[in-house]
């Protein structure tokens, strides 16, 4: 008799935790447990995150602010004026950049990145780090380039395919070569 009971028993258990289960699951969004208007808001984040992954850049700025690299998208060649690197921050401050998708026969990457200024422990030597990013977004290799003389921060003023033409605070100017990494 007491079998029967605990038998009983645990079909009850077991069916009404199976109804509560399936009353949970059965709405028709990942967001159905929330009320209307937060759901509506997360539906909304879903949708922007989907079309800002899908999203190119082309514009240099934007009404949302200034250009960020977003390495997950496509890029078109460009003069960029906000650098956010925080590793080298703490050595270089930064004035502006340059980025461009490579064709593999002109560098071993998918994407560059070029960062323009100058030393803080020298202000008056100007550096270029050169950032290259292989398939899938892999980071390949970071390059450092001092100026051939000190004319203070340099910043990119214009570019010709690979070639940047960087101008310093006392507009002396260099032509560079993103591949070769050196100055004419």
């Amino acid at each position: 008799m007491n079998k029967i009971w605990i038998a009983f028993l645990t079909v009850g258990v077991l069916s009404c935790a199976g109804i509560s289960y399936y009353h949970v699951s059965a709405s028709n969004t990942e967001y159905g447990a929330l009320p209307k208007e937060k759901q509506e808001i997360q539906e909304r984040k879903d949708k922007n995150k989907i079309k800002a992954k899908n999203d190119s850049i082309t514009k240099n700025n934007t009404n949302d602010g200034p250009l960020v690299i977003q390495k997950d998208r496509t890029v078109t060649p460009q003069i960029i004026k906000k650098i956010e690197d925080q590793v080298n921050d703490q050595r270089i401050r930064f004035t502006n950049g340059w980025v461009s998708p490579v064709n593999h026969q002109e560098m071993n990457a998918r994407g560059v990145t070029v960062e323009t200024g100058a030393l803080k422990s020298d202000p008056a030597q100007g550096i270029v780090v050169v950032l290259t990013d292989g398939e899938k977004r892999k980071f390949v290799d970071s390059k450092e380039y001092k100026t051939p003389s000190k004319h203070g921060e340099v910043r990119v003023i214009d570019y010709d395919g690979f070639d940047l033409t960087l101008e310093a605070e006392d507009k002396t100017r260099w032509t560079f070569n993103v591949p070769t990494g050196t100055f004419k």
